[in-house]
């Protein structure tokens, strides 16, 4: 009976230690890669099993009030601070990079080329659940193209919907971020740097959540950002 006892202490032991080297990190869907890359990076250095869920941020946002789940939230720390959500810690990224693309046989000479009559179709993110939603209509009234777009635009619900549509021809133009267009290559026309005096800086931010149901892995995660390994990934990604 001793050893039976000792067995399923052991097991109970091995379980827990397992149930404490998992990570949920959430994010949004434009920071995709960002992220990917960052967690595989992460969870070879820690051996922490690290899983992602990717959305607009209020989809993020909802997920994480129901509590239990996630970590993590990787995301615009403006926007984090707007949520209703208790973090433990701020993980500082890197800066985002507001940009308009285009696809494959357009050009674009400036960024405000997006009021021109041959541009019929722009698209960009919602500027309630994404942040480079929020970013692009901050351009456009700064730049005083906002009536000169208005008949044009597409609003859509994330980044990648965008690019979506610049890649396969759909749209004119987008606003996306830099990091989810820039190793697309010849899949698109070219993509151009929008003004960061025209618009509120982009600091993107990993916050582990206060309820984390894996604490001390998502606390191993905030610290690793701050490492020369994960700083290189970031500006490989255009942060």
């Amino acid at each position: 009976m001793r050893r039976i006892v000792l067995t399923l202490a052991l097991v109970l032991c091995l379980t827990g230690n397992a149930l404490a080297d998992n990570l949920l990190v959430a994010a949004g869907a434009g920071y995709k890669k960002l992220v990917t890359d960052l967690a595989a990076a992460f969870e070879k250095q820690s051996g922490v099993k690290t899983e992602l869920s990717f959305g607009n941020m209020g989809q993020v946002a909802t997920q994480a009030k129901a509590g239990g789940v996630i970590d993590v939230i990787v995301g615009e720390k403006g926007f984090l601070d707007t949520m209703g959500l208790a973090f433990s810690g701020t993980a500082p990224i890197g800066k985002g990079i507001l940009v308009v693309a285009w696809p494959k046989g357009k050009t674009l000479a400036a960024p405000a080329d997006v009021a021109k009559p041959e541009v019929k179709r722009l698209a960009m993110p919602d500027p309630q659940k994404a942040i480079y939603g929020k970013a692009a209509t901050q351009y456009l009234e700064k730049a005083g193209l906002t009536k000169a777009v208005a008949d044009k635009l597409l609003v859509v619900a994330t980044v990648p919907q965008v690019t979506t549509y610049v890649v396969s021809g759909e749209v004119d133009a987008g606003f996306v971020n830099r990091t989810d267009v820039m190793t697309l290559g010849d899949k698109i026309g070219g993509y151009l740097e929008v003004d960061p005096a025209l618009y509120a800086p982009i600091e993107i931010v990993a916050q582990p959540l206060a309820d984390a149901p894996h604490a001390a892995a998502a606390g191993k995660f905030a610290a690793f950002l701050a490492t020369d390994a994960a700083k290189a990934i970031a500006v490989k990604n255009g942060m």
